[in-house]
């Protein structure tokens, strides 16, 4: 027997319909020196002989066993669960229940046992099945630690278990057949980082994945990192840290799962029960009250998850407005970085585990009881707008009552916690509310909030408004792979200009925080088609682009500008020429009219392991437009001095010929000068008028700069509708694929019913005893020729009789006996038309669909 100290690993399998295949599949493919125990869980008909074991011990190389009573746990065994019966699990040994309700055997139970003894070291597979057992013990595993592993929902036989899970409870998403050698290799380490090497490379990796996202992963656990790190570099098939460094630069959206993965992303309805307390009790009434004037309620929560804080908010607000809810626009948006928990939250259907805190008030008035599951009702998620945004590089949402940003910021550098702070107290309204985590402050932005309840750490919106932060630069290439057609670039010219300013730093110059941001020198990347993929903070001022820019047309983005020096530069260094001088662009101001000219140089640049023409362009920008005037002044102070030239040779001819004249021009000089004392006594006057108008035009200068930054405000006003706008687009767009694909299904159930419809009727027609199908209110509903025949039609009913003489009753009569889910068997009597009597057997037998009577027939 296995001592208890050998079982630190444990595999549960679970599934359901069409699982025999796929546990068929998975057990044959497990190496012989698997080195866990696997605990295979399946939901059957606990009426029938389970053959699963003698199913799959022909397809496996390891022992399969068939769990009795209390079995020893011992690696490389794979157990079955019985069929008939839940189990419960310790450290050393499987344990069966005794019996309890259906479904049996209970996977979340399974999963949830196992996660308290195993931690770290269970890892949960859920394949093929029907319904959603092992959703909530999948994310009892993540809490702790575990590892979760899904079938590919798009290669299930029934996608409906492995889809329930939410992609932030799942770590692996794999094909039936890749599934086998994943666990091996995460259980055996083939792919981890080795600690002895944990300071030299992976710190160095982590510092990488923090530039690129602004989160600082340092001091988390070094075994967790591992792990999580792990999970990836097995999913995408690298056996090391330079290999998935590689892999990532050629795969940008290989940033966003990885760091999904290190975040720890815990959520459920109405999660911490004191807080949503306090908005249902005095924050939302209060926050209602004041948008009545208004006539709108508008809400962000910024980093929803899989969606059940921003459902919450607005069941709350449902349950508040009431009969009042479509008298106000309501708003809720609910954005987060990860695209695939957006995804899943827009679906809005949940587990009935994800439900089991809601009194079962609110579930049945804001969800729909739909396959084992339940989806948000169509009015609560009316109110909720789904988007994907980067913190670090969108704008935010306008005129903002409430934002919940719980657990977010923790994660983020300080720099990025600043700008994150920065987007909120623009987006709220004067005296709007932000509620953060427990762990969370405002730090160095309080001066734009005040703190109004520190036990929950909300805070009230005060004191001037403020601008949209400039994008975070570098670009984050979880940006980037936003963009589909994305097209990752080498960055060796950029990397080198920022060594360059750093050397300036160590030398005296500013604090490496932020640098890029600050340095004098433009630097934009386009792709072949001339998109953005990189731009710092001195080329967006420099060309005059205001938006975030990444992904979009450069060449159109830098208006009022000599295009085409600009397109002919770009399109030279992609022919491969090298930059053999500076081109000149000028760009016209919008506001003032001036013309600024600018000194650009393109350089071609290839992806690393490609050939042929440059993949991208390095675009370097400078203000010329002070060398430049000066050349121009220069150039007129030089035409002027030539005209002078000329002028002096005709005077010295002139002047010997005046020479004689300056004698009675002297004479006159004395008579001049007292004028000359009168004019200067003028001049002085004009010259007091001259001071007079120079401060005027001042006081104008400063009305017209207020007016500038007038234009800024709304500038910035504008771009924050936008990405409003661009958010409820995307929202409206699934929702209409969501339409269409419903629209499929009710047309293929539609055709269904129809011909089971026709296929009923060529049975009833073939049988020669009168049939007659009602419905609960008596409404004829089918009936066959041979009924016609006998009664003369489908809706007559002869006058019926126990004996000749006796009519009876209408309740009795076998129609609406029918109609009350009776069944009975009785022989009656009726006169034909012609006089000639007959005996009929009238059976009835109610007509029963999932439990309850939808008709009957007779």
């Amino acid at each position: 027997m296995v001592s208890e100290q050998d079982i630190r690993q444990l595999v549960v399998v679970g599934s359901s319909a069409g699982g025999i295949d796929a546990l068929s599949t998975l057990v044959g493919t497990l190496p012989a020196d698997f080195p866990a125990p696997i605990l295979v869980a399946q939901h059957l008909d606990p009426q029938r002989v389970s053959h699963l074991p003698e199913i799959l011990s022909p397809r496996s190389t390891l022992p399969v066993r068939v769990v009795t009573d209390q079995v020893p746990l011992e690696p490389g065994v794979v157990f079955i669960v019985p069929a008939d019966r839940h189990v419960e699990i310790n450290d050393h040994s499987i344990s069966l229940l005794e019996e309890a309700g259906r479904p049996k055997p209970s996977i979340d139970l399974l999963l949830t046992t196992a996660a308290s003894i195993f931690g770290e070291g269970l890892f949960a597979v859920i394949l093929t099945g029907l319904g959603s057992d092992g959703t909530a013990g999948a994310r009892d595993v993540k809490a702790a630690g575990g590892t979760v592993i899904i079938q590919n929902p798009d290669t299930a036989q029934y996608d409906s278990m492995p889809r329930s899970l939410a992609p932030t409870t799942v770590d692996i998403v794999a094909n039936l057949e890749n599934i086998a050698a994943i666990l091996h290799d995460l259980l055996t380490g083939a792919q981890v980082v080795a600690p002895e090497t944990w300071d030299q490379q992976l710190r160095a990796f982590l510092k990488q994945v923090q530039d690129s996202s602004g989160i600082d992963f340092s001091n988390y656990k070094a075994s967790t990192i591992r792990r999580r790190l792990q999970h990836r570099m097995v999913a995408v098939g690298v056996n090391n840290l330079d290999a998935y460094l590689r892999y990532m630069r050629r795969h940008p959206g290989e940033y966003q799962k990885l760091v999904a993965t290190f975040l720890i992303k815990v959520t459920e309805f109405f999660r911490d029960t004191e807080l949503f307390d306090e908005l249902r009790d005095r924050v939302l009434p209060a926050l209602i009250e004041v948008g009545r004037g208004r006539r709108e309620l508008r809400l962000w929560s910024a980093g929803c998850a899989t969606g059940e804080e921003a459902y919450s908010l607005a069941i709350l607000v449902s349950e508040l407005l009431a009969d009042d809810l479509d008298q106000m626009t309501v708003r809720i948006f609910a954005t987060d970085l990860d695209a695939d928990a957006v995804a899943f939250a827009r679906r809005g259907i949940y587990p009935a585990a994800a439900l089991a805190n809601l009194p079962p008030e609110l579930v049945d008035r804001h969800f729909t009881k739909t396959d084992g599951a339940y989806e948000v009702s169509k009015r609560t998620r009316g109110l909720v707008v789904f988007g994907q945004h980067d913190l670090a590089q969108r704008a935010p949402f306008p005129r903002i009552d409430l934002t919940l940003c719980r657990n977010v910021l923790i994660y983020f550098t300080p720099e990025l916690q600043r700008r994150a702070l920065h987007l909120f107290a623009f987006a709220l309204r004067d005296r709007g509310l932000l509620v953060l985590g427990k762990a969370e402050t405002t730090g160095s932005f309080s001066d734009s909030f005040a703190l109004t309840n520190p036990a929950l750490k909300i805070y009230e919106r005060i004191g001037n408004r403020v601008l949209i932060p400039p994008t975070r630069s570098p670009s984050s290439p979880l940006a980037v792979s936003r963009r589909e057609h994305a097209v990752p670039i080498n960055l060796d010219v950029a990397q080198r200009t920022q060594q360059e300013a750093l050397t300036r730093t160590r030398a005296g110059g500013d604090a490496p925080e932020g640098l890029l941001a600050r340095f004098p020198v433009g630097v934009v990347v386009v792709d072949r088609r001339y998109d953005i993929q990189f731009i710092n903070s001195a080329a967006r001022r420099l060309f005059g682009i205001h938006t975030t820019a990444i992904g979009q047309d450069f060449i159109h983005l830098v208006q009022n500008a000599s295009l085409l020096p600009l397109r002919t530069a770009i399109d030279l260094a992609f022919r491969g020429e090298s930059p053999s001088g500076i081109y000149p662009v000028a760009i016209t101001e919008t506001v003032m009219g001036d013309v600024r000219h600018l000194e650009v140089t393109c350089y071609p640049e290839r992806l690393e392991g490609f050939d042929g023409h440059p993949d991208a362009v390095i675009i370097l920008v400078q203000d010329a437009s002070e060398r430049v005037n000066d050349r121009t002044a220069l150039e007129h102070s030089l035409r002027q001095a030539e005209a002078q030239t000329s002028e002096l040779q005709s005077r010295v001819e002139r002047l010997s010929a005046t020479n004689a004249q300056l004698l009675t021009a002297n004479e006159q000089l004395a008579e001049a000068n007292a004028e000359l004392l009168s004019g200067n006594e003028e001049l002085l006057v004009a010259n007091e008028e001259v001071q007079a108008a120079t401060e005027e035009v001042e006081t104008l200068n400063e009305e017209l700069q207020a007016t500038n930054e007038e234009l800024e405000t709304l500038n910035e006003e504008l771009q924050a509708t936008v990405e409003e706008l661009n958010t409820t687009n995307e929202d409206l767009q699934a929702r209409s694929v969501e339409m269409q694909e419903l629209a499929v299904t009710l047309e293929a159930q539609r055709e269904a019913s129809e011909t089971e419809r026709v296929r009923l009727n060529a049975v009833l027609s073939s049988i020669n005893d009168g049939v007659l199908v009602v419905d609960l209110l008596g409404q004829t509903v089918l009936a066959n020729e041979a009924y016609g025949r006998v009664f003369g039609g489908a809706e007559r009913d002869p006058t019926l009789e126990r004996e000749p003489g006796r009519p009876l009753p209408l309740e009795a009569a076998p129609r609406w006996r029918a109609t009350r889910g009776e069944t009975f068997n009785e022989e009656l009597t009726f006169l034909l038309p012609n006089g000639t009597r007959c005996w009929i057997e009238a059976n009835g037998t109610p007509i029963r669909s999932e439990g309850a009577m939808s008709g009957a027939w007779w």
